[in-house]
Parts: structure tokens; sequence; C-alpha cells
């Protein structure tokens, strides 16, 4: 007897389709920043805030779906393979790319920010250390939503701090791009949550509120 597949290529045998379910973009997210202790009285707390609409994209998630690592060992010259009982690392570290900009004339703020936040780290200019309650943040939030705003993916970072910054190397005469900054934070444990709710701009809208 022969066999079949089980669903022709029509959309009315797609679940998906039939239910006009919609996909999950990249593009619908916002990412939002405590401060530093280290930076209270120094950076101002709206500034932090103004980070949320400089952030260009976020990478490294991949990173939070920790799998053990597969490991194997040998019998009779064949292979018996098992899930290793320890992660190779409990930590993530992401990187978020800002667009820089410059407020009133010569305020860098963006640049101003992070420089001053890695300086808790190391001072080089004074030879200044900090603590880490001083350098690290206490929370960094990552929403991803769908297209009218309900999030469907909610994550908490913990205890955030900056391992590096790039993107002002080079300096060059024939180009037209503006500047962008890459910053790559760590956090040691972090909440993740896949459900839906509402936060943001349209929340009264969305739960039926004028």
């Amino acid at each position: 007897m022969s066999q079949q597949i089980s669903h022709l290529p029509h959309i009315k045998t797609v679940e998906a389709g039939i239910n006009r379910w919609d996909p999950m973009h990249q593009s619908i997210y916002e990412v939002m920043f405590t401060t530093p202790v280290g930076l209270e009285g120094v950076v101002s707390g709206e500034d932090f805030n103004i980070l949320s609409q400089q952030v260009i994209s976020v990478s490294g998630l991949d990173a939070l779906q920790k799998i053990a690592a597969a490991g194997s060992q040998k019998f009779l010259g064949v292979d018996v393979s098992f899930l290793n009982p320890v992660l190779d690392t409990t930590y993530v570290e992401f990187t978020i790319n800002f667009n820089l900009n410059i407020r009133d004339n010569n305020d860098a703020y963006v640049l101003r920010l992070f420089k001053e936040w890695g300086k808790l780290s190391y001072d080089i200019g004074k030879g200044l250390r900090r603590l880490k309650k001083d350098y690290m943040c206490e929370a960094m939030t990552i929403n991803e939503a769908n297209r009218d705003g309900r999030v469907w993916r909610h994550v908490v970072f913990h205890d955030v701090f900056i391992t590096g910054m790039t993107g002002l190397e080079t300096l060059d005469y024939q180009s037209s791009e503006a500047r962008q900054l890459s910053v790559t934070f760590r956090s040691d444990y972090w909440d993740e949550s896949t459900t839906t709710y509402t936060v943001g701009w349209d929340a009264e809208l969305l739960e039926g509120g004028e």
C-alpha cells in the first residue's frame, strides 16, 4: 500500500493560514535600562530612558537557550552518547548596537553615558576601581511583542555590567555613515517568560480604555 504525505501545499491545509496566526517579528521589541548605583548623580535617569530610543539591534540572545553539551564513551570501539551533567557556561553575554547623537551642540550623551559606565570598572585616568555593586545595574529588560503591542516574550537580565565597547576605531573622510556604538553586556542570571500581556504606549487601548 502506497503512503501519502499528510498535507498538500494549499493554504486550507495550513493551520497558521486558516486561523490567521501572525508570525513572530524580530523588529518589534523594546529594551529598558536601569541606572548603575555608581552613576547616580553622574548621569541622569532620563538619559537612561532615552537609551531605549537609541537602540538599533540586539544580538547574542541564543545564549539564553542553555542546553548541556553531548559527551560520549567508547565501548568495544563504538560510541555511546549522553548529555554532560555540567553546562559549559551559565552566564549570558549579549550586544546592543546604539545610534550616536549629539544633544545641544556638543553633548554626546549616549557615548558619554557608556564611557562613564565603563570607568566604574577601571578608570584608567585615575587608577580607580569600583565594587561590583557600583558598576552593575540592577536589571535590563527586553520585551518582544506582536503587531498590536502585546508582549509575548519578556526577559529580565539581573546584575548587568559592561564587558566591551566597539565602534569608535575608524575615521574616514569618504564616509557618510552615522556613527554607531556596540556595547556588550554580561548577566549571570535572568528571568524569561513567554506569555501575552500588555505594556507600553497602547496598554489602555488594548485593555478597552479610551
